[in-house]
């Protein structure tokens, strides 16, 4: 098998790259097509512009477990399908060279914020039911709790793993996304407060939680991309010869939602009083 060598040197510069990716999301819309190097972290989108589900074919290239010299792919250009590694030396040809209409290539994946929105999460209950089955109001000191809750989803894909989502988020991968929206940072309340209970209902406590969502697109730096037509083996260090060097497909995509944080770090949200009737034939 052909080995790919990579000097310390140039290592070191494309960790570096990697961690500005991160660093240098573009505040933007996911939902329509970049012009080249516009994206996320400099990007180029090859959505619509590549055969095949572009979308899927980086989830799965940047779900795979890296070298040291990186994630690999390959690419069949006539039909789109992508394979990883280990599938196209089981299933195409046994070493690591491009073969007819297979092109290979070797580089290495980031996560670069594309945008960032405010939101209302949805509304829990947090306290006991109390009723009234009296013919007049009622007085009820309501005691309530909550914490905070912290999660990740995908576009596209299976489902995202926590320790993937704690390392993009909590900054591991390549720097905090710089917002103070509470992303691993539990925080939880407990409040007592009086609630008048009108006859013949029962009441509870809501609340309301203010989050933020914050948006990355994983996005591939090429290192080498190689094709043989027949005529000998090209080498080339951009994305199928195109001169842009780090790609993504705007349609994948993955969102981290974090319950917001008061400066004094309680949770930011709005509490509200649920009031149902009660069956009449139950009270007086």
């Amino acid at each position: 098998m052909r080995l790919m060598r990579t000097s310390a040197f140039k290592k070191s510069a494309l960790i570096t790259a990697s961690a500005a990716l991160a660093l240098a999301g573009l505040m933007g819309s996911a939902g329509s097509a970049q012009a080249a190097g516009g994206g996320p972290g400099g990007a180029t989108n090859i959505r619509g512009t590549d055969p095949g589900n572009t979308d899927l074919m980086i989830e799965r290239l940047c779900e795979q477990e890296g070298s040291l010299t990186g994630v690999y792919g390959a690419l069949n250009v006539d039909t789109g399908e992508f394979k990883t590694r280990d599938e196209y030396l089981r299933d195409v040809v046994p070493l690591w060279i491009p073969a007819g209409p297979w092109e290979t290539f070797r580089g290495w994946c980031g996560y670069a914020q594309s945008s960032t929105w405010s939101t209302k999460g949805e509304s829990v209950r947090v306290s006991p039911w109390i009723g009234n089955r009296g013919s007049k109001d009622d007085k009820e000191t309501f005691v309530s709790s909550y914490s905070t809750k912290t999660f990740a989803k995908k576009s596209v894909g299976a489902s995202i793993s926590l320790s993937l989502a704690k390392s993009i988020f909590s900054g591991t991968v390549g720097g905090s996304a710089g917002y103070e929206w509470g992303w691993e940072k539990t925080s939880s309340f407990e409040r007592r407060s009086e609630k008048t209970i009108p006859p013949c209902t029962q009441v509870a406590v809501t609340w309301t939680p203010y989050q933020r969502v914050v948006r990355v697109n994983p996005v591939f730096y090429v290192e080498d991309y190689e094709w043989d037509k027949g005529d000998g083996l090209k080498t080339v260090h951009s994305w199928r010869d195109r001169g842009y060097n780090t790609i993504y497909s705007y349609g994948y995509y993955i969102d981290g939602v974090s319950d917001k944080l008061l400066p004094n770090g309680q949770p930011d949200g709005r509490e509200d009083k649920w009031e149902q009737k009660l069956d009449p034939k139950t009270c007086a």
